[in-house]
């Protein structure tokens, strides 16, 4: 009897002894150090308590079968990761039925109840007896305990890991000034809280179809091949995993892990990290937190650019189109227009290069640096972007040139399927030369810089073809109209007036070359000039025949009453036009005119060297018939007018 209540008191001594020291190792971790410094511990104690070869502590995930914590003694960690999931199925302690060790016990460990993990212990000495089974299962609730609490500092200390990380990711966010300043920012993060010598940080651009390595420290060295193959195999990824690549590639000793870029299911990149140890389930939530924070970081940043580009874009037309309607002068609203442009787009040097008269050769109409544009490198490689760009109809970039011009970036100015010229800007400010925000802003400001060229070239060669077939006035008010297609063709109903001086051939033949001359002029001047008076055109002078019609290029209601007062009026000027030149001697025939009305053609006709704005038409036939059937000082009208 007392043999048998000294080995209870031995027994329980025993285990006072081990509960004792569980507990010393759960009070000796503070709530700032690894709670798998203590997970450590206890299986070495475990171990030496209960002479075993092996000891080993496994933890799961509290949402899933992936392992939290693995701490071992005397054997890997693939080996006792497989043997603790086997002690799992056990609530007490029991010998494992397949096993590296003659006697192994697994045992259940539990947290409210539920599996959390498992535990084993093995030898090859000897089995374990009853006393040490029932020693392991009464130190289980206290192993229990001890794990319960370093599962809850873990879980403070991960909370705190990813509230530090996420910190330093708002900050870097508020304080970053582009995405490129963001995404370095962000891998120099990663290093630091995962502890890597490897952190990619892979980002799609909506310009590129294949994602770009935007962020990189790499402090191993990989080689592009190696580089390449990592950021292939995170294309189809979608939540944090480590990640297997070729043998080929010799890096088998590196741990990879990854975790996709996604907001609101848009795909925005990945982010991999790399080191010679493996990553742990904490290191995974770790990237899972991080990333939610640096993909909507990254959208930020793009929204805000977008913002920004958009609001630049806008001054810009803005400011040109007050450039437009402000500057008179052609050349000057060039040369602003070019100014404003450089100013969105920061080059060495910029240009506009527009057709001349015949759309044959590109002239260079505006430059911001004169003396570099007389180099012939310069000169050379300006022409063939430009020509490039209008060849093509797309815009010419490249930043990949060798040489003085390094980077340089062209636009083609087309409105309404017609190459005006095209607008440029050469070696970008940006070391990285012209980036996609540049073509972008281009893109956008370009449509209002052809358009005011276009509408400014058209102002021009009407002016040049209607200032000598209509008055001012009209003039004015079609340049006003900004509207080409009154030289395109249009159809008018008119009043055609007809003017012809009678006799005319003989009076050549019988006066001076030059008294002709200028006695004609006058008689032009004077014509002219009451046409002008009643809002008509002058279609053309043919021998001593003057052209005049009423309706056109300005559609007129009136046109048949004013054409009949210009001819009442063009009489009379005539005739005091005569006693004028009586008094001195001189002679002008006398004059007749017809007037026919109805639609004709009004356009501009001719080759391109040479065009008339006149009109066209069956009217214009019967108007001329009219004239060489009216007498001297007579008025003849048809029927219509």
């Amino acid at each position: 009897m007392m043999a048998d209540n000294s080995g209870v008191l031995a027994q329980q001594a025993h285990a006072l002894q081990l509960m004792i020291a569980l507990d010393r190792v759960r009070d000796s971790i503070d709530d700032d150090q690894n709670p798998g410094e203590m997970l450590t511990a206890l299986v070495a104690l475990l171990a030496e308590h209960f002479s075993a070869d092996v000891c080993a502590l496994l933890l799961l995930a509290e949402t899933s079968d992936d392992v939290e914590w693995i701490a071992v003694k005397g054997v890997t960690e693939p080996v006792a990761i497989r043997q603790c999931r086997a002690a799992i199925a056990f609530e007490t302690p029991t010998p494992l039925p397949v096993s590296p060790w003659v006697y192994t016990l697994g045992h259940q460990l539990k947290q409210h109840g539920l599996p959390l993990g498992g535990l084993i212990l093995g030898r090859s000495s000897h089995p374990f007896s009853d006393e040490e089974i029932a020693l392991l299962e009464i130190a289980e609730k206290q192993l229990d305990s001890a794990i319960m609490q370093a599962h809850t500092i873990w879980k403070l200390q991960q909370r705190n890991r990813e509230l530090e990380a996420i910190f330093e990711i708002d900050r870097l966010r508020d304080g970053a000034t582009s995405e490129s300043e963001l995404i370095n920012g962000f891998a120099t993060i990663l290093v630091e809280h995962f502890e890597v010598g490897l952190a990619m940080i892979i980002v799609h651009n909506d310009a590129e179809a294949e994602p770009l390595l935007r962020g990189l420290i790499d402090r191993y060295n990989l080689p592009t091949a190696a580089l390449q193959a990592i950021r292939a195999s995170t294309a189809a990824i979608e939540i944090p995993q480590t990640l297997t690549l070729p043998p080929e590639l010799e890096i088998q000793d590196m741990c990879l892990l990854a975790a996709p870029l996604i907001v609101a299911e848009r795909r925005l990149g990945a982010v991999v990290l790399g080191r010679q140890h493996p990553f742990s389930i904490g290191d995974h939530r770790l990237l899972y937190a991080v990333n939610s924070q640096i993909d909507s970081a990254i959208l930020h940043r793009r929204t805000q650019q977008q913002l920004q580009r958009r609001t630049k874009e806008l001054e810009t037309i803005y400011t040109i189109d007050r450039i437009r309607d402000q500057e008179t002068d052609f050349d000057v609203m060039l040369q602003r227009i070019l100014a404003t442009l450089c100013q969105a787009v920061s080059g060495e040097l910029g240009f506009i290069m527009l057709y001349g008269q015949h759309e044959t050769v590109l002239e260079t109409r505006a430059v911001t640096a004169e003396g570099l544009l007389t180099s012939a490198e310069y000169q050379a490689t300006i022409q063939q972007i430009a020509r490039q760009a209008l060849d093509t109809a797309e815009p010419v970039y490249t930043n990949a040139l060798g040489g003085a011009v390094r980077s340089v970036i062209a636009v083609p100015l087309i409105l309404k399927d017609r190459k005006i010229g095209v607008f440029g800007a050469v070696n970008s400010t940006n070391a990285r030369g012209f980036s996609n925000e540049d073509r972008q802003i281009l893109a956008a400001i370009t449509s209002q810089v052809d358009t005011a060229v276009f509408e400014r070239i058209e102002q021009r060669r009407m002016r040049t073809v209607l200032s000598r077939s209509v008055g001012p006035k009209v003039l004015e008010h079609l340049l006003g109209r900004a509207d080409a297609s009154v030289l395109a063709g249009e159809r008018f109903v008119v009043s055609a007036l007809y003017a012809d001086l009678r006799g005319s051939t003989r009076w050549a033949e019988r006066v001076p070359a030059d008294e002709l001359v200028s006695t004609l002029n006058a008689f032009f001047a004077a014509m002219t000039e009451i046409i002008f008076g009643f809002d008509g055109m002058l279609d053309k002078f043919v021998g001593d025949q003057v052209i005049g019609l009423f309706g056109a290029p300005l559609h007129d209601d009136d046109h048949a009453l004013k054409a009949a007062h210009a001819a009442l009026q063009m009489q009379h000027a005539h005739q005091v036009l005569q006693e004028q030149l009586g008094r001195e001697r001189r002679e002008l025939p006398p004059m007749g005119i017809g007037i026919s009305s109805g639609e004709v053609i009004v356009g501009e006709f001719g080759a391109p060297t040479r065009t008339n704005f006149t009109a066209i038409g069956r009217q214009m036939n019967l108007g001329a018939r009219l004239c060489n059937g009216a007498a001297p000082s007579q008025i003849l009208i048809s029927e219509a007018t």
